[in-house]
């Protein structure tokens, strides 16, 4: 769900009371480690360690998009400046080999904006899409195309020229054709206006020789595509069709479709709702998936049969959820990436009996994986300890290909531990993390902070907790207690558990979060007195509605919050987000204002910080203003600050700065 971003560099706003490669292979940066290891510090060293700062958290390196070749020996990967940054301004693309010989090589200059790198399947290729200029583009002007490298035999070239630029790619599986999603070229001109929920200029299919440089189109009539796997017979394309580009309609409405490549035919409709893109079995017999559960409230995989069409679901027994499925190079394996309680790890399913397994143990968040035709496994994760690496898996076991943020070990950083509590509604059990200072003594209650998750259907993780929108490692490192709830409606539990929250935001889920409060004040480590609350997204709304429910909390952060689900409904880009929970108006309005925070207004009696970027059109500006403004407008105390030009979530180096000093200030001042 990206946003565009405007500079990073525009200026806050207060509302009243708130104050390549060109350069061919490059060698790897200092602290890219041919075998990083994990150690433990002396004690005097631990002693001279600092607490982490907001200057820390914006100079921690990302990674993503793992890509090991098809002999197993290397693994690309993309990195970018600053965590949790849905559109860096640039990122480049490394390689490391899975020997851990030799140290990783930077294949990419870092000027650009160079991702999504794919190996060609001899693996003597790399096929990546950049917004670099082509050396001969005569228009002066630089898209998203893609480029291909063949390192240590002919240099970086760009393979495609759309008007519009590329949105994704695939290498066919006998590497002499790519499949591009592009919009077909047009005259340049735009409609002076533009209509909501128009249907919009379609993404459309291309097959484009690499050896001619000939482009076919493959469109498929009234839809917009993403998403495409080639079958490995070559034959076949999978991909997602909407009816419109709007963001709603391809996260919700984009059927699963396998297409005919010769004649761009659609052979089967897999599914009327796929999540993500089909991961064809080796002998192209069947692709496995992931779709939205009843009433688009939860996730499930299947596994769908291509010639019958018929699908059948996987994966059912697992106590969590499913995020990314995958098959494993063998023919009744796959690997999916689920969210367990506080972990996010790969487990085997049996293709057969739809059962799941363990695979690799691994306590910490992991962001994305891919599989070698051999089975052999890249990472891109996290840990407590570690923001962001790679790590490649083999026979079961775990090692590190990447030290990213070496820097990190100097810091005095919070540990990090599972908790879990029983509700008192109804005994269920409830997971969460807690993140206690370096210097925390057993025994001695500290000021505490709640953070809640966006969502609702997210999940904290026993793993990295600092970025712009992560404060937990922060305010852990400056004296603060944290607890991270995962209440009803929370990924990591199930589908019924994600369900929990149907029709009744804030009640179920805020118990539950309570209940964690109260067990850290029975185990001495939340001080009752000194309880603050605050969370983005559906972690706003939660601190939003703690605030005009409860009287423990005595200030709350409340960022980009829906703070009256029914307008929210009528105002978001994603409606059916909303109307998955309650229905739709007027029939679900009584609902819907018994959950909304702004409706009770007159119960807040402590300060309350609002943050809203200027541009959100996830969460419109509105609900955060209009919660601001009805707290002022009955003389409550309060402060609002706007970040201009940001959508939903933040992106400019700048602003995202200013939200980790002023989160942090602002719980110092009231707590």
């Amino acid at each position: 769900m990206k946003d565009l971003l405007r500079g990073a560099t525009a200026p806050l706003r207060q509302v009243m009371l708130a104050g390549a490669l060109a350069a061919g292979l490059g060698i790897a940066t200092p602290g890219q480690t041919a075998a990083p290891a994990v150690t433990t510090a002396p004690a005097s060293m631990a002693q001279s360690k600092r607490p982490i700062t907001p200057d820390d958290i914006m100079g921690l390196t990302d990674v993503h998009d793992p890509q090991i070749a098809p002999d197993g020996a290397q693994v690309l990967y993309v990195t970018q400046p600053r965590l949790a940054t849905g559109d860096p301004d640039r990122s480049e693309i490394w390689t490391a080999a899975t020997d851990r010989v030799s140290p990783p090589l930077r294949l990419t200059q870092g000027t650009w904006k160079e991702a999504s790198p794919r190996w060609s399947p001899d693996g003597t290729a790399i096929a990546y899409i950049s917004n670099r200029k082509a050396p001969d583009d005569p228009t002066g002007t630089a898209t998203r195309q893609v480029w291909i490298v063949r390192p240590g035999r002919e240099a970086p070239r760009p393979v495609t020229r759309f008007a519009d630029g590329v949105r994704s790619f695939a290498w066919a599986p006998d590497g002499q054709s790519l499949a591009v999603l592009a919009r077909a070229p047009h005259d340049g001109t735009a409609l002076p206006i533009e209509e909501v929920d128009a249907p919009g200029a379609p993404v459309d299919l291309w097959i484009q020789d690499l050896g001619s440089g000939t482009v076919r189109r493959l469109a498929v009539e009234g839809r917009t595509l993403s998403d495409i796997s080639w079958s490995p017979d070559g034959t076949r394309i999978a991909l997602r069709a909407a009816t419109t580009s709007g963001l709603n309609d391809r996260f919700y409405h984009s059927e699963l479709r396998v297409l005919d490549v010769a004649s761009g035919a659609t052979l089967r409709t897999l599914s009327p709702s796929a999540y993500s893109a089909a991961s064809w079995s080796p002998d192209s017999r069947k692709v496995a998936f992931t779709a939205p559960a009843r009433g688009t409230v939860g996730i499930d995989a299947f596994v769908a049969d291509v010639a019958t069409g018929k699908a059948r679901k996987v994966g059912a027994n697992l106590d969590g959820t499913i995020r990314q499925i995958a098959w494993s190079g063998q023919a009744d394996t796959l690997l999916a990436r689920a969210v367990q309680h506080t972990r996010v790890q790969i487990v085997r399913i049996d293709a057969k009996t739809g059962r799941t397994s363990p695979f690799i143990p691994f306590e910490g968040r992991v962001a994305d994986f891919s599989v070698a035709p051999g089975g052999r496994v890249a990472l891109a994760a996290s840990t407590p300890e570690r923001p962001a690496d790679i790590w490649i898996e083999q026979d079961g076991a775990l090692a590190l290909l990447t030290d990213l943020n070496p820097q990190v070990r100097a810091l005095a950083l919070g540990s990090v531990e599972t908790v879990h509590w029983t509700s008192r509604r109804d005994g269920q059990t409830i997971y969460g993390v807690l993140v206690l200072p370096a210097d925390y003594d057993a025994g001695t209650p500290r000021k505490t902070v709640v953070l809640a998750h966006g969502g609702p259907h997210e999940a904290w993780a026993t793993a990295w907790q600092g970025s712009w929108i992560d404060w937990a490692q922060l305010l852990a490192g400056h004296g603060y207690a944290v607890l991270l709830p995962n209440p009803r409606g929370s990924a990591g539990q199930g589908n019924a558990y994600a369900r929990g929250v149907i029709s009744g935001w804030g009640t179920r889920d805020y118990q539950d979060l309570t209940d964690g409060v109260d067990m850290l004040v029975a185990r001495g480590i939340a001080d009752p007195a000194h309880l603050g609350i605050g969370g983005w997204s559906y972690g706003g709304f939660l601190s939003a509605w703690a605030v005009t429910r409860d009287s423990r909390f005595r200030t709350a952060v409340v960022g980009a919050a829906p703070t009256d689900p029914l307008t929210f409904a009528l105002a978001t880009d994603t409606p059916d987000f909303v109307t998955a929970y309650f229905g739709l108006p007027p029939e679900a309005m009584k609902r819907m204002d018994r959950s909304a925070p702004l409706r009770a207004l007159g119960k807040v009696a402590v300060p309350v910080l609002v943050l809203h970027g200027e541009a959100d059109t996830r969460v419109p500006l509105s609900q955060g203003l209009a919660f601001y403004r009805g707290l002022r407008l009955l003389g409550k105390p309060a402060s609002m600050v706007t970040y201009s030009g940001e959508p939903h979530r933040i992106g400019g180096a700048h602003h995202q700065r200013d939200i980790q000093e002023r989160v942090l200030a602002w719980f110092d001042a009231h707590l």
